[in-house]
């Protein structure tokens, strides 16, 4: 599925979870949700993550509503964290986010400013934990020792992405770049009929739940 239609389903889907009080269709919402994601194959360090992150806040939930609420409302604030993380999971575990941003710019005609600014923070993020890395082990040859809460070891990191972004500045710049021109694109986003056939099914199948469950 595209990225931008994955990222409009999810929304809506959990736009609906905020405004009903229904434990099956959150679990229902939360089982489908696990099992696009093992279907997705991911990493084992994630599939562990996402078993052991909705522990803390469902039994948050649980205490709490059990203890000032009802039994009900606790199931279903305890439901509805789960299908929350499970969706939130499904979208960032999945989703290729230049692929989105290529989508948000072609097609939903986001400003192009704004999504160079996020792609080059993306591509900024490895970088800078590289040169942590650096810049901690230079300490180290110098007999210092950086703890990873260093108010030294994180401004000179500052520094050096001011560099980086002066220089990606000059050089969009100098390759023709210019805020609201029309731009040509090396890879055009398609949004196949199947894609929004796909999530306006499964927004059907979810509205007849919600009805009769």
């Amino acid at each position: 599925m595209n990225s931008g239609v994955k990222f409009v389903f999810i929304l809506i889907v959990s736009i609906e979870l905020t405004f009903i009080l229904n434990a099956r269709i959150n679990f229902i919402v939360a089982i489908i949700a696990a099992v696009y994601l093992m279907l997705s194959r991911l990493t084992w360090q994630r599939y562990l993550l996402l078993v052991l992150m909705p522990i803390l806040p469902v039994l948050g939930a649980w205490t709490s509503f059990s203890t000032y609420g009802t039994h009900n409302m606790a199931i279903v604030m305890a439901t509805r964290i789960v299908a929350y993380i499970y969706l939130g999971a499904a979208f960032s575990f999945t989703t290729n986010m230049v692929d989105l941003l290529n989508t948000l710019e072609q097609k939903w005609h986001l400003p192009t400013t704004f999504v160079y600014g996020l792609r080059g923070a993306l591509t900024f993020v490895p970088r800078v934990k590289q040169e942590i890395k650096t810049i901690h082990i230079a300490a180290l040859m110098r007999g210092e020792h950086l703890s990873f809460y260093s108010p030294q070891l994180f401004f000179k990191a500052i520094l050096i992405s001011l560099q980086w972004s002066t220089r990606l500045s000059t050089a969009m710049v100098s390759h023709g770049f210019t805020e609201n021109a029309p731009r040509t694109h090396f890879q055009s986003v398609v949004i196949q009929k199947r894609d929004w056939l796909i999530a306006v099914s499964l927004l059907v199948i979810l509205q007849l739940m919600i009805a009769y469950l």
